[in-house]
């Protein structure tokens, strides 16, 4: 009996000391302030230069073989972290660059009813031997030595790469040249290096490690496999020369598939599946990857163009909206929309357009609708024709808005003027019958 009570009064103990380190370690981690405190402004010319910078760096990389130099000025870094802190949700990203050093920062706010508190990480790289090499970093007042941070970037790696590609990536850098506000930097790309990788990020594309917590559900290549055979049927049994069906006619059968396949609380799974076989098949065959479906596979399908209000774009803009809501959550799939809308103001492109942000966020709403409300979503989508149940109408929605025009008419997406429009757009959404959801519990 005296051996129990020791044991329970040492596990007491330790929980005691447990708590009290993990409150220490949250009051050391947050702030009172923010560390990145500006939120740089985001434009169609900064979207345009983060995106041009990006594809030269993907090409580079998929291209190239050997010694490879990439050049960074301040104003390009800038740019990313710009369109960075948009994207991300109550965070700002910032780095500096200058011949002493790189300074990454970040902040994360984190919203309470009573108060706000920030978490502030930043990091420091300094040159050295012609590499870099990590000074510091610091999550608030807790510093990280330099052996936890670069154990726990190379367990990061392990996570999704074997042990050799890891160590390939971990000595990718050759050299780094630093100078007032630019980064010189040469990568070593070894021979089948980018096959490798591309292997092991589809190997672990449907892990919990890649995809959001949104789609972790028995939804598995199989079950995708069978709507998209399915659809690959109905495409070649319904093909007229110069005929573009709607969206909704091929929703509406998918929705009956899924009716049918749907035990009562299987339903949300099966709509997830047929959400991920509409996006693979008309939207991008990359979709499929997330899933787990064969290369060989989605190499075969056909993708005919179809149409949303008697457009193209718009069908596109819904599903990839709806896919985006289920890998990176309903917040950041609304802000790529509206980045890739403020680069359609740039010389060349299509204008912003409220309709194109219409479907993005239709989109958005009908993922979370059929799986959140997933017999109900059934019960209107299966065997449906009519756009009108889950789209509502783009009339007297301003289109093709040149940079200029935008930013006299409404400045910024967070400006009055814009977010009296988004609301109308929230508005008629909520109108829809697919959204009549919660009064139908009443």
């Amino acid at each position: 009996m005296k051996f129990i009570f020791s044991t329970v009064r040492k596990l007491v103990w330790l929980a005691v000391f447990c708590a009290v380190g993990l409150l220490v370690l949250i009051y050391l981690a947050r702030s009172n302030d923010p560390l990145v405190k500006e939120t740089q402004q985001v434009s169609a010319q900064r979207v345009d230069k983060a995106k041009k910078s990006l594809h030269k760096i993907a090409h580079k990389l998929n291209n190239s073989v050997g010694e490879v130099e990439f050049y960074f000025s301040q104003a390009q870094v800038d740019a990313i972290m710009a369109v960075a802190s948009y994207t991300v949700p109550n965070t700002r990203f910032q780095t500096n660059l200058s011949r002493f050093a790189i300074e990454m920062a970040a902040t994360t706010e984190i919203k309470t009813p009573y108060f706000n508190q920030y978490l502030n990480l930043n990091c420091s790289l300094l040159p050295a031997n012609n590499k870099l090499e990590i000074d510091s970093c610091k999550l608030g007042k807790l510093p990280f030595p330099k052996w936890l941070v670069s154990w726990g970037f190379k367990r990061a790696l392990l996570l999704t790469f074997e042990d050799k590609l890891t160590n390939n990536v971990l000595n990718l850098i050759q050299k780094a040249e630093l100078s007032d506000r630019s980064l010189r930097l040469t990568l070593l790309i070894k021979e089948g290096m980018k096959e490798e990788v591309l292997t092991a990020l589809h190997k672990n594309a449907a892990s919990d490690n890649l995809i959001s917590s949104s789609i972790k559900s028995n939804v598995n290549a199989e079950m995708v496999s069978v709507y998209l055979t399915e659809l690959q049927n109905l495409i070649e049994t319904t093909k007229e020369p110069n005929k573009k069906e709607s969206l909704a006619f091929y929703i509406g059968k998918m929705f009956y598939l899924a009716q049918l396949r749907s035990p009562e609380s299987d339903a949300s799974t099966e709509n997830q599946a047929a959400l991920w076989a509409l996006a693979t098949t008309f939207g991008n065959k990359r979709f499929g990857h997330f899933v787990g479906i064969e290369r060989s596979v989605l190499n075969k399908l056909e993708h005919p163009s179809l149409q949303l209000a008697g457009r193209d774009d718009l069908a596109l803009h819904f599903l990839y909206s709806a896919i985006l809501e289920r890998v990176v959550k309903m917040h950041m799939g609304l802000k790529v929309g509206e980045l890739k809308e403020l680069l359609d103001t740039n010389k060349g492109g299509s204008g912003f357009s409220f309709a194109d942000l219409t479907a993005d966020k239709s989109g958005l709403a009908f993922a979370d609708t059929i799986i959140k409300h997933p017999q109900y979503a059934q019960t209107l989508l299966a065997g449906n024709q009519a756009e009108s149940v889950f789209f509502p109408t783009i009339e007297g929605l301003v289109e093709g808005l040149s940079e200029d025009a935008f930013n006299q008419d409404f400045g910024s997406t967070e400006s009055e003027a814009y977010q009296q429009v988004a609301q109308l757009i929230d508005a008629r959404i909520a109108e829809l019958p697919l959204h009549q959801h919660q009064s139908q519990l009443k």
